[in-house]
């Protein structure tokens, strides 16, 4: 198994954070905590384990946060214990290879994606789970550190990986791998926009239009086709792309002013570049989570307005605490994803996601942007990481599509080893 990971050494991590500082490339030599190698293949740990080739995988802002030793040690998440090796990726497509004794629902060649990559009940067979999980909610699980998993099991940035059969949602036929392998990303933007769904006639605001905002604004206009959508995303081309998938609206220039304007709120100027509102949106989707967003995103909603942290940091920020008691702003933590009711239906984000997908209500071909072999990781991360050009995703191919079967639609910038990248026309 050829796989990417991270291995909990802390000399190394801290080493690497501080050369990093004057020696950027530090990240992609032998001294960084991040590896990429060759592991034994081990036999599937027991009767519900699957074994699963790896087909496409996505780069996603953790993978990011991990390869660039970003996560800090102060974090809550740090005082779990957890395992000496993190395999990265989560957002991946696969093919099954082998199956255990006890799984009778998939067999080789199935198509399957990635739901639950956090230690909960189910993955360490945990009897009785814990509330949370019992509820679907495995991200929630009270088990995180209780249980043990067993090792070396890869992830989605390993050309092969090993997974519980809880940990795998099957793929219908008619979904293509392009959209396949975005549906975790999906299923992260519904599980928010139903933690705090827009109602009819709110003005919402959605910070970022990358892949979590630009499925933010579909999943929230398919939710809700009466509210008003605002979207503020500094990349023109992503700005357009946000329109097209439902935005109504585009903050531009001062974003203080852009939101009195939207809003009617009353904008104040303080000392030293200070300002505020009072009035502004009634929920705001944050798909960011950096210190600057959630600073000014705070003042930008109205009294009791909610606000959703989607994008997060591994690393703590720091923000004015004053808008939450003085207007009761409510802050709404999201999770990845778990269990959704729905029209008075309890199923999975994934399930929900899938059912949204095949009835067209939204869509997610061509978010795919750049494309690099396994072997090019070092430039994927790095534009990853530069976000140079126009990107929204980029994916790791292990398998190779044939002339043709390369998918259209929103896509830009396709990079492949062999060719130059190519702008691809849009809807």
């Amino acid at each position: 198994m050829k796989s990417i990971y991270f291995d909990v050494n802390v000399p190394r991590i801290l080493a690497t954070k501080l050369l990093a500082r004057a020696l950027p490339f530090v990240y992609f030599t032998p001294l960084s905590p991040v590896r990429r190698g060759q592991i034994q293949d081990q036999p599937l740990p027991g009767p519900n384990w699957v074994r699963v080739r790896s087909v496409l995988a996505g780069i996603c802002g953790s993978d990011i946060a991990m390869f660039f030793v970003q996560a800090s040690p102060s974090i809550s998440l740090a005082a779990l214990p957890g395992v000496p090796r993190v395999f990265l990726g989560h957002e991946v497509l696969g093919r099954v290879a082998e199956t255990g004794t006890a799984v009778t629902d998939l067999s080789a060649g199935d198509r399957v994606v990635l739901q639950s990559y956090l230690p909960c009940c189910s993955i360490q067979e945990i009897d009785p789970p814990c509330g949370p999980c019992r509820e679907g909610n495995y991200t929630l699980c009270e088990n995180f550190s209780e249980g043990r998993l067993p090792g070396n099991l890869g992830a989605g940035f390993s050309d092969s990986f090993l997974a519980h059969r809880s940990q795998l949602i099957k793929i219908p036929d008619e979904i293509p791998d392009d959209t396949a392998v975005l549906i975790e990303p999906a299923a992260v933007s519904l599980h928010a926009v139903l933690r705090r769904p827009p109602f009819e006639r709110e003005k919402v605001l959605v910070i970022g239009a990358g892949t979590i905002g630009l499925n933010v604004i579909q999943f929230a206009k398919a939710v809700e086709p009466g509210c008003t959508l605002y979207v503020l995303e500094k990349a023109d081309f992503k700005q357009k792309l946000a329109r097209r998938l439902g935005a109504d609206h585009v903050i531009r220039g001062d974003p203080y002013e852009g939101v009195a304007r939207a809003t009617g709120a009353k904008l104040y100027r303080g000392a030293l570049r200070n300002s505020n509102l009072l009035g502004g949106f009634d929920l705001a989707y944050d798909c960011v989570g950096h210190s600057d967003t959630l600073q000014h995103s705070l003042r930008w909603l109205r009294s009791r307005g909610d606000y959703v942290m989607i994008g997060n940091q591994l690393s703590p920020v720091t923000f004015d605490q004053t808008p939450v008691w003085h207007q009761e702003i409510r802050i709404i933590g999201i999770n990845a994803h778990g269990r959704e009711t729905f029209h008075g239906r309890e199923l999975s984000s994934f399930d929900l996601a899938i059912e949204f997908i095949r009835e067209g209500k939204i869509r997610l071909d061509g978010f795919i942007t750049h494309r690099f072999s396994f072997d090019e990781y070092k430039e994927a991360f790095k534009l990853a990481r530069s976000k140079a050009g126009r990107v929204i995703k980029i994916v790791f191919e292990f398998e190779r599509p044939g002339p043709g079967e390369a998918e259209g639609g929103l896509s830009e910038n396709q990079h492949h080893p062999t060719s130059k990248p190519a702008d691809s026309p849009g809807p």
